[in-house]
């Protein structure tokens, strides 16, 4: 594990709410922020489980441009893993995912319609849509339950 070779902005609201998940997890879980594959499709019915002690994960939904999306999950730091420390937990990304995630900015969004976490990267390329990165991933778990981003 690496610290700090990559930045993330988190917002209040967003390490409010994680502060809040992450006490019912074990001693030595992190939130792991990653780059899911193409052909998982994320959304908000696939394996929301923030949770889940056993490091599940979060859908994102791809429709933000055609961008690759990101999903979060509470998970032991692996080797390899770049760590960033954040206001009572640290964040672990993989090698893979550093690079579109370097800057990225993690939110906690709350409306009539969703509820839920939203990674918003300006490294991560989009195949359509007005700029490189305007929306490209969200991740929605919560205590309202799921909502994507």
């Amino acid at each position: 594990m690496s610290e700090g070779k990559i930045t993330l902005e988190v917002t209040k609201e967003a390490q409010d709410q994680v502060r809040d998940l992450i006490k019912s997890q074990k001693p030595g879980v992190a939130v792991r922020v990653y780059l899911q594959s193409a052909g998982s499709g994320g959304g908000c019915g696939s394996g929301c489980s923030c949770g889940s002690s056993e490091g599940g994960g979060c859908g994102s939904g791809g429709g933000h441009g055609g961008g690759p999306s990101f999903g979060m999950a509470f998970d032991k730091p692996r080797n390899g893993d770049q760590v960033v420390q954040a206001d009572g937990f640290s964040i672990v990304v993989d090698d893979m995912s550093a690079d579109l995630l370097n800057g990225a900015r993690i939110d906690w969004v709350q409306d009539l319609n969703v509820s839920g976490f939203k990674i918003t990267s300006q490294n991560a390329p989009t195949t359509s849509g007005p700029e490189p990165g305007a929306e490209a991933g969200g991740c929605g778990c919560g205590s309202g339950g799921c909502g994507c981003g």
